[in-house]
């Protein structure tokens, strides 16, 4: 009895839980490459309207090219005519000219005959003539001996004058290029001292900016009312940033101020083709890039001043509305605020203070002073 009911309990219905698996699997990729198939049939039904539109287009594009193609070609042909019947006309006019022309070669031979006869009435006179000038010749051959005597006088007192103009020439030659080596070696101190006070203040900026960033991070307080610096490190930090940037930025000023100097003459660019000057206003373009990549932070000074500044612009035009409504000045965009502030403003255009031997020049003295002064002294020769 035990027995029977156990193969009672084997024996299932229907398929196993594995074959009813299997069925559903293919079914469903039978469902999936039947949908797949009529997608295709729908795209090529698609593709073939197409193809349908595009041969109709193009045939009725055709048929107006053709109409208009036949269109010119009968306004040619009645053009051509007309021409034919004005060409006729022409020909007529030109056999008429002809016959006239005919007449005027025979009046114009006569006149030839008689023209020869008076020029050999010419001749006799012009005969007379030369042996005139003959006489004149002669006289004339003494005078050019006397000239010629003066010719090679001149000639001997321009090779003087040329072999005078060429030492000359070649003295302030030697002069121009001993003063052209002067200027590269000017321009390589100035530019070098440029490149020094760049690459310390460009790392300065990073420093900055990085620890401005973490005080951002800490949201640190920024009001400053009668704290020291030292109580509030993050003012400090953007000022030294200011006046890192404020170097920075006149820096650049100064070695623009040089390189336009340097190559604002295509004579003097030629001389100074110093692989040490390009590589340094390299070295100054690639510190420009990297000084430009830098985020620039936002600065709680900046924003204190900008609220400060439209405070008191706001206050006069309320006194002075008289109850109307208050106007609202424009705010300027960040970004503008913070172009400007690369920008070294009217106020700090003095350039800082760079090292030992460089604190002496700034971008002033630089360009108006002491290489003004050399340009006028080698502006004759380059």
């Amino acid at each position: 009895m035990e027995d029977l009911v156990l193969k009672k309990k084997s024996i299932h219905p229907g398929d196993s839980l594995e074959t009813h698996f299997q069925k559903v699997d293919k079914l469903k990729v039978l469902s999936e490459s039947l949908a797949n198939s009529s997608a295709k049939a729908e795209k090529r039904i698609m593709e073939n309207r197409l193809q349908r539109e595009e041969s109709l287009s193009f045939k009725i594009t055709k048929t107006n090219e053709v109409s208009i193609t036949e269109k010119e070609l009968e306004g040619e042909i009645s053009g051509l005519q007309k021409r034919r019947g004005q060409l006729e006309v022409e020909l007529s006019k030109v056999n008429t000219k002809l016959n006239v022309t005919v007449v005027k070669l025979k009046k114009t031979r006569e006149e030839k005959d008689q023209f020869d006869e008076a020029s050999n009435q010419i001749v006799l006179h012009l005969k007379a003539k030369e042996d005139e000038l003959s006489r004149s010749v002669a006289s004339s051959k003494v005078e050019a001996s006397t000239v010629r005597a003066w010719i090679n006088f001149l000639e001997d007192t321009w090779k003087l004058q040329s072999l005078y103009e060429e030492i000359k020439e070649k003295q302030a030659n030697d002069e121009l290029d001993r003063c052209g080596v002067c200027f590269v070696n000017l321009i390589k101190h100035h530019v070098s001292a440029c490149v020094d006070e760049l690459n310390t203040s460009v790392d300065c900026i990073k420093t900055f900016v990085d620890n401005l960033k973490i005080f951002s991070d800490r949201s640190v307080s920024t009001d400053d009312g009668g704290l020291s610096k030292q109580s509030n490190p993050r003012k400090y930090l953007e000022e030294e940033y200011l006046e890192t940037e404020k170097k920075v930025v006149t820096a650049f000023s100064l070695a623009d101020n040089i390189r336009a100097l340097t190559f604002s003459n295509p004579e003097r660019k030629t001389r100074l083709d110093d692989p040490e000057v390009k590589n340094l206003f390299a070295s100054i373009d690639r510190l420009r890039v990297e000084f430009e990549s830098v985020p620039r932070p936002v600065l709680q000074i900046e924003i204190n001043e900008k609220e400060e500044g439209s405070r008191r612009t706001r206050s006069p035009s309320s006194k002075g509305g008289g109850g109307g409504t208050p106007t609202h000045s424009r705010t300027e965009s960040p970004i503008a605020a913070q172009l400007r502030t690369r920008l070294p403003s009217e106020s700090d255009s003095e350039p800082g203070k760079f090292d030992q031997d460089y604190r002496e020049y700034g971008a002033d003295d630089i360009g108006g002073g002491e290489f003004d002064d050399l340009e006028g002294e080698l502006r004759s020769g380059f």
